[in-house]
């Protein structure tokens, strides 16, 4: 058992040592998560809901909305944000996002890419076509440094600023064609196309979205684009009693494609590191079973705990001396007791009890000087009494017992 816990020291020492050679890199993965705190994940703007709603109940949805859990086309003023990288909702969502919008309640819908069904039932075209299976993976152009992405909000509707840009990966989209009968725009990418179109719906509203990368935490940290993210959230009522952050359609993506259903194992072996910390642990725990799998001694047999009999017998002549009535010998034996007590504990001598020594234990056991010569006291007069009255004994035993 020694030899093992060496090797998994020695093995962990390892994987330090080769962990701390290696230069941190630019996480440049989309991943669009509420839990992730790379630049391309969510987490800012999920923590900012609660600043900008301070009122609001603030949940997660992992459901379709034919089994939403925490929504309900009952209630008004809720909001359902949508972050993805492909909206990609069937016939009966749409119809229960309908009907939900209808009720007084508001959909934000922020993705890269809408598919047939989204766009033709919001009546829009988008102006880029994208990899579908390249998403999922979170794949993008190579990362520039140098780049900038800009997207600005309509003056009509806003009040100033309205442009912000950071220097991240260009994930965004635009729309070559809105409907004007039901739709009108409220924000604009670089090229002034719009990226951001409201449709009403009764009592209700849907917010389309293309550029899902201003939800990201690299953008929203990057200088004031902060902002942009509040502007976009006074789109919604004050007083919003639920806001519902959906990560249905981000993980029902990912399900549709073959590839990403990876399990931990495949997380693992994904990154070199971890890969080596697998194998050779797992080295090392066959090791461990072919070398150490026999026991090299018996099983030790259980014993009951010792019994404190003198605990019963001290028990018992206190209680025969009390049944007695004789109080002053009882009261002998408690302070022998505790002089005993004093002397094992404290390491005073006992054979004088005055100032000194009531001085002296008050010092080493940390109790007032003034309840320590109350004690003093009350065993003097004890030891001066020819008796005591059963008052007198009980009053000794309490500030034993506080002592």
């Amino acid at each position: 058992m020694k030899n093992f816990f060496l090797y998994i020291s020695f093995f962990l020492v390892t994987i330090s040592l080769c962990s701390c050679g290696r230069l941190h890199k630019f996480n440049d993965t989309i991943t669009l998560k509420r839990t992730d705190k790379i630049p391309y994940g969510t987490y800012v703007a999920y923590q900012l809901l609660q600043k900008e709603f301070p009122h609001a109940r603030i949940e997660t949805n992992r459901y379709a909305p034919a089994y939403w859990q925490n929504l309900t086309s009952d209630s008004t003023k809720q909001v359902l944000i949508i972050v993805t990288k492909t909206f990609e909702p069937s016939e009966e969502d749409l119809d229960y996002l309908t009907g939900f919008v209808q009720k007084g309640n508001y959909v934000f819908i922020s993705a890269l890419q809408y598919t047939r069904n989204a766009v033709k039932f919001f009546n829009l075209r988008s102006h880029k076509h994208f990899n579908y299976y390249g998403l999922a993976l979170g794949v993008h152009g190579p990362f520039n440094p140098f780049d900038s992405v800009a997207v600005t909000l309509d003056s009509s509707a806003f009040e100033k600023p309205l442009s912000w840009q950071y220097p991240g990966a260009d994930f965004a989209n635009e729309f070559s064609g809105t409907d004007s009968n039901f739709s009108f725009h409220l924000g604009y990418s670089s090229a002034n196309l719009p990226n951001l179109v409201a449709v009403n719906s009764i009592d209700g509203k849907f917010f389309i979205h293309s550029a899902p990368f201003t939800f990201t935490n690299f953008f929203l940290l990057y200088e004031n684009n902060r902002q942009y993210f509040e502007k976009l959230m006074r789109l919604f009522p004050d007083d919003t009693k639920k806001i519902v952050w959906d990560e249905y359609y981000l993980n029902h993506y990912y399900n549709q494609n073959p590839q990403q259903k990876q399990g931990v194992l495949s997380v693992i072996l994904k990154y070199e590191n971890f890969r080596w910390a697998f194998w050779v642990a797992l080295l090392l725990l066959s090791l461990y079973l072919v070398t150490e799998v026999k026991r090299r001694q018996r099983i030790i047999p259980v014993h009951a705990k010792p019994k404190n009999d003198s605990l019963e017998f001290v028990t018992t002549i206190g209680e025969l001396y009390y049944e007695k009535g004789d109080h002053k010998n009882l009261a002998k034996k408690l302070t022998q007791y505790f002089l005993d007590y004093v002397r094992n504990r404290y390491k005073i001598a006992t054979s004088e009890i005055n100032d000194a020594f009531a001085q002296q234990l008050a010092i080493k056991s940390g109790k007032p000087a003034d309840d320590i010569k109350q004690l003093i006291d009350v065993i003097h007069t004890i030891n001066l009494s020819d008796s005591i009255t059963q008052k007198q004994l009980m009053n000794y035993y309490e500030l034993l017992e506080q002592f």
